[in-house]
C-alpha cells in the first residue's frame, strides 16, 4: 500500500511539475510516462479486487468496511494522471528546436 501511495504521489509531482513533450522526442517518452501511470494505476485498482482479506471474525459485530479503499483512490489517481498527461500532450505545440 505504501508503494502505491508514493508511486501516485511522486506521479503527481512529476506531471505538475510540467514534464509534458514540448519536441517530438520529448512527447514520445511523455506517452510512454503517461501509460505507466495508466497501467499502474489499473495495477493497483485490479490488487484491490483480487486480493481480499478475507479474516472472519466469530462476533456478531461487522466491522466497518469503506465503500473503497486507499488501492482503488491511488489507482483512480494515477489513470487520471494518465489520461490528463496524454491530453495535455496531445494538445500542446510542438517546438521547433535547432542545434
Amino acid at each position: 500500500m505504501r508503494g502505491v501511495a508514493l508511486l501516485a504521489l511522486s506521479a503527481l509531482l512529476a506531471t505538475s511539475s510540467g514534464c509534458f513533450g514540448y519536441n517530438s522526442s520529448a512527447k514520445k517518452w511523455a506517452y510512454v510516462g503517461d501509460s505507466v501511470l495508466i497501467a499502474g494505476g489499473g495495477a493497483a485498482i485490479a490488487s484491490d479486487f483480487l486480493i481480499k482479506d478475507d479474516s472472519t471474525s466469530m462476533t456478531t459485530d461487522k466491522p466497518y468496511e469503506p465503500p473503497f479503499s486507499g488501492a482503488i483512490l491511488a489507482g483512480s489517481m494515477l489513470v487520471t494522471a494518465g489520461i490528463l498527461g496524454i491530453i495535455i500532450n496531445a494538445t500542446r505545440p510542438t517546438v521547433k528546436t535547432s542545434r
